[in-house]
């Protein structure tokens, strides 16, 4: 009986430690409206070629880290003519505590994987406090990011 649980246990470990090798976790913190978001839910990156969407997948995301399944990381940068985003729904309370939904899509570049770490800032143009300051990604987008890197960082251009 000792024999069986002992076979048992070293198999579970070993599944477990092959799950762990399958994934690629970069350091990686996301900030929506100054805040750590701890959680995103529904996270994905979309690989499209020109319109096309070739592929949606399902990372994993807490606060410093993004991960992605190596099989999926290798076929980032197999495609040469790809462009990533990000997409993920993020969930915040009002003053009023009323809970609001905001949907974010941010194109990323492969090289974003490369660093030491990443670090990206979501401003949400529907508040007061960012609106008079920065200038929306797009029409359809009213929000913008900004982005620092352990090489640096890509500041928006902010309304005077």
């Amino acid at each position: 009986m000792k024999k069986c649980v002992f076979w048992i246990l070293c198999l579970f470990v070993y599944q477990v430690s092959m799950a762990q090798e399958n994934r690629k976790s970069f350091d990686f913190i996301v900030c929506v409206d100054e805040e750590i978001a701890t959680s995103l839910t529904k996270p994905v990156i979309i690989a499209k070629q020109g319109t096309n969407v070739l592929k949606r997948i399902d990372i994993s995301y807490h606060a410093g880290n993004l991960s992605l399944s190596s099989e999926d990381y290798n076929m980032l940068f197999s495609e040469q003519e790809i462009t990533l985003f990000l997409q993920f729904d993020y969930y915040q309370y009002s003053s009023k505590g009323k809970q609001e939904i905001y949907n974010y899509e941010i194109e990323i570049g492969k090289n974003w994987f490369e660093k030491t770490f990443v670090i990206l800032k979501i401003y949400n143009l529907d508040k007061k406090k960012y609106k008079k300051r920065l200038y929306p990604l797009s029409k359809d987008k009213n929000y913008t990011f900004d982005l620092e890197t352990s090489e640096g960082q890509m500041i928006r251009i902010r309304k005077r």
